[in-house]
């Protein structure tokens, strides 16, 4: 019918655009479940730029979002670059020269090539476990519904679709003894085929341990003796301590700055000083709390420490080096703690009280 935004070649405009339009009203509509969106323009966008896509954003309204330029007439070189960006959603920085994969290019090279990209990269696997382990994106958790399925059904695509209990692809491939791979019917005598609730085609026994307490945020979750599948994840309330009072939870995590550091800029890094944080007022070009229509807008002297995020090596010295990553990943996470009794919501330092 027509452009629900105005798309514009200044790509990072356009991806706040369409990012602020998913919020607002792609996720408004119940019957258009997904925990991300991507956006295929014929405008081109500007520099030599195809792609572009927020890092480590899957799940977030706002940013789990990324814009492909429809770049080539071969569709599997914009699939490629889509498969990129997704990756970068993922938490999936580019390749370096010591990553490699069984192909002549991987997806997340920094450079495009001429040939398409199928395989992820050895620095991508570690890299996207590492997301999912600090991140822990909640909505990867609720499994689709059989109804989010528009495609017809068909027995043997390794999906349950409507009117299947299960799926283990052809009777040539299923390995699956729990499931009739003729029919995409449960065995006789079988409760399910798969599940962490799930063994020897039987649920477990309720109170079974499916899910352990990662850690002082988390709580852990048992089999109900009812259904092949462990219940939704669950963790302790928002604003409770964490780590010895270094920080807050905040949906399942504990938020540090130093561990932020260290996530993204490795282990030898740790939380700069108050006065690298100062930059966040907006006195250069790269410190700021947010971004709208590609303009910084710099923090309140309150909320410095819920903008961009400073390090520094841990090593010392008299010299303060304040580092930091000029990318939408590189800004301090919501939740984190930015003063005594005070948290990060919405790019501001606001009471753990009131917060949540």
């Amino acid at each position: 019918n027509k452009d629900k935004i105005k798309v514009q070649s200044a790509q990072n405009v356009t991806l706040d655009l369409f990012g602020r339009w998913r919020e607002t009203d792609l996720l408004a509509n119940p019957n258009r479940r997904n925990d991300n969106a991507q956006l295929l323009t014929g405008i081109n966008l500007n520099g030599q730029t195809v792609g572009f896509g927020y890092v480590g954003s899957l799940c977030e309204p706002r940013s789990s979002v990324a814009i492909v330029q429809d770049h080539s007439k071969t569709a599997s070189l914009v699939a490629s670059t889509m498969a990129h960006e997704l990756g970068h959603n993922l938490g999936i920085n580019h390749d370096t020269a010591s990553c490699n994969c069984r192909a002549k290019s991987c997806i997340m090279s920094p450079t495009l090539g001429y040939e398409p990209s199928y395989q992820f990269s050895s620095c991508s696997y570690d890299q996207n476990l590492r997301y999912f382990i600090d991140k822990r994106p909640q909505c990867i958790l609720k499994k689709p519904l059989i109804t989010d399925i528009v495609a017809p059904a068909v027995c043997g695509n390794y999906f349950v679709e409507a009117g299947e209990e299960c799926d283990c692809g052809s009777p040539r491939n299923c390995q699956n003894a729990c499931c009739n791979a003729t029919t995409c019917k449960l065995q006789p005598g079988a409760q399910c085929e798969s599940g962490e609730c799930c063994e020897q085609c039987r649920f477990k026994g309720a109170g079974a341990v499916c899910r352990g307490a990662r850690d002082d945020c988390d709580l852990a979750e048992h089999c109900t003796g009812q259904s092949a599948e462990c219940p939704t994840d669950l963790f302790q309330r928002n604003g409770l301590p964490c780590q010895n009072n270094q920080g807050y939870c905040y949906n399942g995590t504990c938020p540090i700055l130093t561990k932020q550091c260290i996530a993204l800029m490795g282990p030898d890094k740790k939380v700069a000083p108050d006065i690298c944080f100062d930059n966040n007022l907006g006195r250069n070009n790269y410190g700021y709390c947010r971004q709208e229509q590609g303009v910084n807008i710099p923090c309140d002297p309150q909320d410095v420490k819920c903008g961009k995020l400073f390090c520094i090596s841990g090593s010392g010295g008299k010299k303060i080096t304040c580092t930091y990553i000029n990318s939408p990943e590189g800004m301090v996470d919501p939740g984190t703690k930015c003063g005594d009794g005070k948290v990060c919501i919405n790019r501001r330092c606001v009471n753990v009280q009131t917060a949540y």
